[in-house]
């Protein structure tokens, strides 16, 4: 009598449907891969488009000065002192009306401007201006100019949706999108730079009042005037600034 022994008769079937299978992962691994790879290239090409030119802009803060110094390679050219609040929504539209023109005339050294952050609107509070500025001293002090002038552009392009919306870690975060260094990013995280952005507010309000008798946000002096009051125009002053 002879035996024969019983095969499964989907077996060869199985086995094609399970390298079948594995063909169709490692495609759809290999295209999630691909999905990966250009989104964030697409992500650091964004973000290059975004950031703030800021090479040939001298910027110098000591730590300890309530002013921002920035600087052409001309300093003898007309000095502007620009009072700004990131809670400010008139500061929101000078800055999208004149900043990049600030830039370019800094950069051709036809102008020099003392920036002289305020912090008044959070009315003592460690609120958004605060944190804010806290953000902006944490990268220049670390030396991130780029991130420092893209993250303020931002702040102020975007004021109506970014207000309130970060604590340290937001701002630290969206430092981190900018590609912004470990250590800045850290100092931002760990509240580093929030007493001095305090004193700074502060300061600089005492400061107008000190100088003009009174203190206000946007505002733009050049040698302790109003700039409109010289020349009868704010939307432009950078450009009214060069030509005195």
């Amino acid at each position: 009598m002879t035996t024969r022994k019983v095969e499964n008769p989907n077996k060869k079937g199985n086995a094609a449907f399970i390298w079948a299978v594995l063909a169709v992962l490692a495609i759809a691994l290999v295209v999630i891969g691909l999905i990966v790879f250009n989104g964030r290239e697409n992500r650091s090409a964004a973000i290059q488009e975004e950031m703030i030119d800021v090479e040939g802009v001298n910027v110098a803060w000591d730590g300890e000065e309530n002013t921002i110094h920035l600087t052409g390679d001309n300093a003898d050219a007309k000095t502007a002192e620009l009072f700004e609040d990131f809670s400010c929504t008139h500061c929101a539209d000078l800055h999208i009306a004149t900043d990049e023109a600030m830039l370019e005339k800094l950069k051709a050294g036809e102008i020099n401007v003392e920036l002289r952050p305020m912090t008044a609107l959070d009315q003592g509070q460690e609120g958004h201006s605060t944190k804010a500025l806290a953000a902006e001293l944490a990268l220049i002090a670390n030396g991130d100019l780029a991130q420092a002038f893209t993250v303020r552009d931002y702040l102020f392009q975007n004021q109506q949706s970014a207000y309130n919306k970060y604590d340290n870690d937001g701002f630290a975060d969206l430092a981190k999108d900018y590609e912004a260094s470990d250590a800045a990013i850290q100092d931002i995280r760990d509240g580093k730079y929030i007493e001095a952005a305090k004193r700074m507010g502060s300061e600089n309000m005492k400061y107008q009042e000190d100088e003009t008798g009174e203190a206000w946000t946007p505002r733009v002096l050049v040698d302790g005037k109003d700039i409109e009051d010289i020349e009868g125009k704010r939307d432009n002053w950078p450009e009214t600034l060069a030509g005195m």
